[in-house]
């Protein structure tokens, strides 16, 4: 008798969205969002077992269990290992439902690519209303402009070295409900396509961090605290926003010589996390 595969391991980097545009469509291949974030070397591992230590079909979140559900009709164990907060704006439901289409195609042979799994994995993103193009992005990984929405998005990259990462979370916001507003979106939008606009013109880092910062005072989303974190980043040397979407401050060390300090004033706003900018996208490990 046939064993069945034993355990499959995926890696897929957290992305932090800095600002984005709601592009919906009837069809969830072709919805999605424009905008830019920043993958990390920090993310989620996911685990896959077929069978199971129980031959029961167990998976962490809807998302996931969406991705399960198109590839394998096999019971399956799934567990993940997160280096990253959840529900708070670092694309953790994308990162699992990666990492389990990655995990699921190696373990039981299913020969698809990695643009077919990106795609399975958006689908049940948007069909769960948990995101929009983290998907996309983290398939790819480092700064990452979606210039058109959907699974099969045209993605460009800014060109960058290996920068620190940190954060600071306060407290979750609802994406699931904010993507459902359609007064949210006549806000969000025409603040996304003019911070767009102005990162085209000159495609940096930095450049990213300011659009970031100016589309999350200019749409309102941005909360008290993350402000003042920003502001306590910026005066450390560093360039800080809030993740999207979430009620969390994250800062990217531009210059390569601020990071003790930029972790120094994050401290007194809380926990502290550190990670850099992951250039590899998902994959097997």
């Amino acid at each position: 008798m046939t064993q069945p595969p034993g355990p499959r391991a995926a890696f897929a980097p957290a992305h932090i969205t800095g600002f984005f545009v709601i592009c919906p469509h009837e069809n969830p291949a072709l919805a999605g969002s424009l905008g830019c974030g920043i993958t990390l070397e920090a993310g989620i591992t996911t685990r896959v077992e077929i069978g199971g230590s129980d031959g029961s079909d167990s998976s962490p979140c809807p998302t996931i269990g969406s991705v399960v559900t198109r590839l394998t009709r096999h019971p399956c164990s799934v567990r993940i290992t997160s280096d990253i907060p959840i529900g708070a704006g670092f694309g953790a439901s994308g990162a699992g439902a990666l990492g389990v289409a990655f995990a699921l195609n190696h373990a039981l042979s299913l020969d698809l690519t990695a643009n077919q799994l990106t795609e399975i994995a958006h689908i049940a993103e948007v069909e769960n209303r948990t995101g929009l193009g983290d998907v996309v992005a983290q398939s790819l990984g480092g700064v990452v402009i979606r210039r058109t929405p959907g699974a099969s998005a045209r993605l460009d990259r800014i060109c960058t070295d290996a920068k620190d990462v940190f954060w600071a979370v306060f407290d979750k916001m609802p994406t699931k409900e904010i993507l459902n507003d359609n007064n949210a979106a006549d806000q969000i939008n025409p603040a996304g396509i003019a911070s767009l606009r102005e990162l085209l013109k000159m495609p940096t880092v930095e450049n990213f961090m300011i659009q970031s910062r100016r589309f999350a005072a200019g749409t309102g989303l941005m909360s008290d605290t993350v402000s003042d974190a920003a502001d306590a980043v910026e005066a450390a040397g560093g360039m800080a926003s809030q993740a999207m979407l979430g009620d969390s401050v994250f800062a990217v060390d531009v210059t390569g010589g601020a990071g003790d300090a930029i972790e120094s004033a994050l401290s007194e706003f809380g926990s502290v996390g550190r990670s850099r900018i992951d250039f590899r996208g998902t994959r097997l490990i």
